[in-house]
């Protein structure tokens, strides 16, 4: 009887580690708590990675819950950390954002997040009217209001906090912070102020009191012809607002939940990064980063994601573009990929040698999903319901 039990929760270790590395988190977390009810020896171990699940289907009280379970084995190790900070950040806990931030070592954030004074984030309104863009640009290009001054905005949802020109928050009076540094999705480490944001408006929709960076935007826009871009709207804001409804064949989009109901799973991975599973050549799904700023591109992936895809490489250099810059990249092909009912053949697509954020975040992603791709569709990303809805508009 013994023998059989080992046998049983060995067979789910593994069943929840496939489960889990392709992407499939529901499916995971429900073996992992069967086997937590099976064995006390893991039950931390199995703790924290409900935890990062939690985190990815952005289910706080969820993620709570776990981190108490694991807390006496792992509360000093640098990853349970990082779950606290970032738990604390996507519920408004300022306070305890902040004491997680100093352990990691994070002043520089901590000392932001301090400055709010435990108020940030306030969602006045949330409009439903759409907001046109300039589609004659490689991005889509609108206008956003931040303390009353007017500039021209992009919407990337690899970006987190809002960005901001600096010459540009400058004549806005943004009130600006230290400074720290990041990694672009797509392998650039960036360089900015944190800042404060007062008031942001996109046509009806209203916020207040929002986290910023500033950095200079000249370079890393020169693609976008004939036009200068001021800012950047990232996922935090588009989370803030329940969620965003992109029409691309209009130009145009809505803020708020667009009550998607039986589209595919959307998650958070890290702190902003939108996730959706896909395949790729008919291999198993695996989550793709949704890049709505990286232009240039259908698709791209890491070197060793390319070879798990099987992409054909096709022997040349190919440049995308994005929040970070310009990117070099080897051109390779992608012979199927596939989201949802969504099927398409022969895309080209890029292997960035520093895309690193899978194994930065510690799960498996498949790549991202350009806005080269996104142009050709619809895509609803609802905050509320944690689902994906795209659909073609060609």
């Amino acid at each position: 009887m013994q023998h059989n039990r080992a046998l049983d929760i060995d067979h789910l270790r593994r069943l929840a580690t496939r489960l889990f590395t392709d992407g499939q988190y529901f499916d995971a977390d429900i073996v992992l708590a069967e086997l937590a009810k099976l064995t006390e020896e893991d039950r931390a171990q199995i703790a924290l990675r409900r935890a990062q699940i939690g985190m990815l289907s952005d289910r706080m009280s969820d993620v709570s819950e776990q981190l108490e379970i694991a807390r006496d084995e792992y509360g000093s190790h640098v990853y349970f950390v990082g779950l606290e900070a970032d738990m604390a950040v996507r519920k408004g806990d300022l306070p305890s954002a902040v004491a997680a931030l100093r352990q990691l070592g994070r002043h520089s954030r901590a000392d932001h997040l301090e400055a709010f004074d435990d108020d940030w984030h306030r969602v006045r309104e949330v409009s439903a009217d759409p907001v046109d863009w300039d589609s004659s640009q490689a991005l889509p290009l609108f206008e956003v209001a931040i303390n009353g001054q007017t500039g021209r905005f992009v919407l990337d949802t690899g970006t987190g906090d809002c960005l901001l020109d600096i010459e540009f928050a400058r004549r806005a009076g943004v009130e600006s912070g230290p400074y720290d540094q990041a990694r672009f999705a797509g392998g650039h480490v960036g360089h900015w102020q944190l800042a404060r944001i007062d008031t942001l408006s996109i046509g009806g929709s209203r916020f207040e009191r929002l986290p910023a960076m500033l950095a200079p935007l000249g370079i890393a826009f020169r693609h976008v012809a004939d036009a200068s871009v001021d800012g950047i709207i990232g996922a935090g804001l588009l989370r803030a607002a329940g969620g965003i409804d992109i029409d691309y064949q209009k130009a145009r989009f809505r803020l708020g939940p667009p009550n998607v109901q039986e589209g595919e799973p959307l998650w958070i991975a890290g702190p902003h990064y939108p996730l959706t599973p896909c395949r790729a050549n008919g291999g198993p799904a695996s989550c793709w980063f949704i890049d709505s700023g990286m232009s240039g591109i259908d698709l791209a992936c890491s070197e060793s994601a390319a070879r798990r895809h099987g992409a054909q490489p096709l022997g040349g250099d190919i440049e995308a573009h994005g929040g970070g810059g310009s990117l070099s990249a080897k051109a390779t092909r992608i012979k199927q990929f596939r989201h949802a009912e969504l099927e398409y053949a022969e895309l080209a697509a890029a292997v960035l040698p520093n895309f690193t954020l899978g194994r930065e975040l510690g799960i498996r992603i498949g790549g991202i999903i350009g806005h080269d791709w996104l142009a050709r569709h619809r895509v609803r990303l609802d905050y509320h319901t944690m689902q994906t809805g795209i659909s073609r508009t060609d």
